[in-house]
């Protein structure tokens, strides 16, 4: 293959050469994975628990659940944002 435009990589010649990542930039998607896996657990619970007292006949309870879940997908979308930011170069 003399003449083929691919590289060893399967990409073409004229692709746009790749943009290194930031220093910890893996590291902190990987601690932003792991939360949001454990924040995804926490309310896959207090769905559990507040289908519990509902079912209990105490629907008082589960307000306060919904609101902390609320909370809890308030802050899973800023951690969104917040990593879905480009980030600064320092110059």
């Amino acid at each position: 293959m003399t003449g083929s435009a691919r590289s060893r990589t399967g990409r073409g010649r004229d692709s746009e050469p790749e943009i290194p990542t930031p220093p910890g930039a893996q590291a902190l998607l990987l601690a932003a994975l792991a939360i949001g896996i454990l924040m995804l657990s926490l309310q896959l619970w207090l769905l559990t628990v507040s289908l519990d007292l509902f079912l209990a006949g105490e629907g008082g309870g589960v307000w306060s659940i919904a609101f902390v879940s609320g909370l809890i997908f308030s802050g899973g979308l800023a951690a969104l944002r917040l990593l879905s930011r480009v980030p600064r170069s320092r110059e």
